[in-house]
């Protein structure tokens, strides 16, 4: 009898040693996780920061050529410090709050050369093709780019 108190104390102590254990590998598993969560959010929000564009027309004098189909040309300029993707495939164009599909969708530098990023400072072209005239009056432009950032000009034909 007198060995069964310290037998079932050691038994007492390795299963609080063991729940201990496994409370501290849980918690250490947790907080890991919430650190590359921030690490990783952390760098988006940076990738967002260092990425900005402007629509650069004005708003009273939008370029249109064509008689039908009609396209008409808006000019976004790369103010940020890094490239982003520049195409049909990455970036979405709204047109008074209507999708514009990518195949109505053309993306150029300025001298009229298809391309596929734009470059800090660089200035692109995106020309919406339309089979109909826009009626006249006031319109919005919306441009998203893949990272959600987006930037919109409201626009008189």
């Amino acid at each position: 009898m007198a060995a069964g108190g310290p037998a079932s104390e050691l038994i007492m102590f390795i299963v609080a040693v063991i729940i201990a254990g496994s409370v501290a590998g849980a918690l250490a598993y947790v907080t890991n996780d919430i650190a590359h969560g921030i690490n990783d959010r952390g760098s988006l929000l940076a990738d967002q920061l260092r990425t900005d564009f402007a629509i650069i027309n004005d708003p009273n004098s939008i370029p249109v050529s064509g008689s039908g189909p009609y396209n008409y040309t808006f000019y976004i300029k790369n103010i940020g410090k890094i490239a982003f993707p520049f195409s049909n495939s990455s970036v979405q164009v709204f047109l008074d709050g209507t999708l514009v599909p990518p195949s109505n969708l053309t993306f150029t530098d300025t001298s009229g050369n298809e391309i596929n990023s734009l470059g800090p400072y660089e200035v692109g072209e995106i020309i919406v093709t339309r089979g109909s005239q826009l009626s006249s009056g006031t319109h919005t432009i919306t441009v998203v780019l893949e990272n959600g950032k987006k930037k919109s000009l409201i626009f008189r034909v």
